[in-house]
């Protein structure tokens, strides 16, 4: 009789093994606690923000110099 854990872990090893390695990166990362962050999706989305104010641009002056900053 084969070992039920040994046949578990190698299913798992075969299915993880067809996944895409980014997915796999971010889960890893989401089983750690972090949160993986898609940077286009993000930056997007401040762009969007930013462009959405009516303060005429300053928002946009202070967080671009404050980022610029070491």
């Amino acid at each position: 009789m084969s070992d039920p854990r040994k046949e578990l872990l190698s299913q798992i090893a075969r299915l993880r093994g067809s996944l895409d390695p980014e997915v796999v990166r971010r889960l890893e990362l989401a089983k750690e606690g972090k949160v993986p962050v898609d940077r286009q999706a993000a930056e997007e989305v401040v762009r969007r923000f930013l462009a959405d104010r009516r303060d005429g641009g300053r928002l946009r002056a202070l967080l671009t110099e404050k980022l610029r900053r070491p």
